[in-house]
């Protein structure tokens, strides 16, 4: 995964469940990839619906301070390049995502991000076309989630402040549930003594209402790589996954916004007929819509 801010080679590594059709033909579920999966050591489902929901995408959010350009609701963008950053170090600072109401909060994933690190170069460079540097110490990444229903009484969902580890994107697991509103990160401690960034302060867990509506939309080719979708805005749908393959039952490329409109979506292949779908979501479920072939 491309994020190519603090550096042109920057990079995440995702993995996502793949297999191959009755056909012999190479699939890749991207559609709901890195929402929480189930996996049980046997044969799965490779297109089954996650565990639970996304809660956190555009919600509103808070912080104890922050950088310019660099502010809280970037936390909640679900955007691996952008972040928000504290204005200064300290386990005084602090991000807390509002969910708008009570939910059945079942997971949290927390991912700090890397902001123009000035930081001395460890260990020896080895000479060559790319630097490359040796860590000489251990470092550890260490802070503690707390959630709260009302804002001002808070019980600790996970503490990490005495870890030894250094995980930098971090996944915690609450499978009975917890009901919260607020979720707060607070006593960040990371490498290198540099101030809290998080690109994503992610939420996941159930609410109580329905799913959205099924999703209206139309779909036209523009020239020979590229479509146009543009959907029609509902009120109850969180977000909108845009699914598109080579027939009705091959829909293995997958496109996901948080917004209705008109969204450019590329990597068509010249003179290949296409089918498409438009999934609607929110924090209660996933909705399908009606597919189309695209002309």
């Amino acid at each position: 995964m491309r994020i190519s801010k603090n550096h042109d080679f920057e990079r995440r590594v995702g993995l996502w469940r793949a297999g191959f059709d009755a056909d012999g033909e190479l699939f890749c579920d991207q559609r709901y990839g890195d929402w929480p999966q189930r996996v049980t050591g046997f044969k799965q489902d490779p297109w089954q619906q996650p565990v639970w929901m996304l809660l956190s995408a555009g919600k509103k959010a808070a912080a104890s301070s922050f950088a310019e350009g660099c502010e809280p609701a970037k936390a909640a963008e679900e955007n691996v390049q952008t972040w928000w950053k504290a204005e200064k170090a300290g386990k005084d600072q602090w991000l807390c995502i509002d969910l708008g109401k009570s939910f059945d909060v079942h997971a949290v994933q927390v991912n700090f991000a890397d902001d123009k690190l000035d930081i001395p170069v460890p260990g020896e460079i080895r000479p060559g076309s790319q630097a490359r540097y040796i860590e000489e110490a251990d470092t550890v990444t260490r802070w503690k989630l707390s959630v709260s229903e009302d804002g001002e009484n808070w019980t600790v969902f996970a503490d990490k402040t005495n870890v030894d580890t250094d995980l930098s994107h971090d996944f915690i697991v609450c499978e009975e549930g917890i009901k919260a509103r607020y979720i707060k990160l607070s006593d960040v401690e990371l490498p290198y003594g540099q101030a809290p960034c998080v690109s994503g302060l992610r939420v996941f867990g159930f609410g109580d209402g329905e799913a959205p509506k099924v999703p209206e939309f139309t779909a036209v080719r523009d020239g020979d790589l590229d479509m146009q979708v543009d959907i029609k805005p509902q009120e109850d749908a969180l977000g909108y996954n845009i699914l598109f393959g080579s027939s009705a039952e091959k829909l293995y490329h997958s496109f996901m916004v948080f917004s209705a409109g008109k969204t450019r979506v590329g990597a068509l292949i010249k003179g290949r007929g296409y089918f498409v779908r438009v999934d609607a979501f929110n924090e209660c479920g996933i909705t399908e819509g009606n597919t189309v072939k695209l002309y």
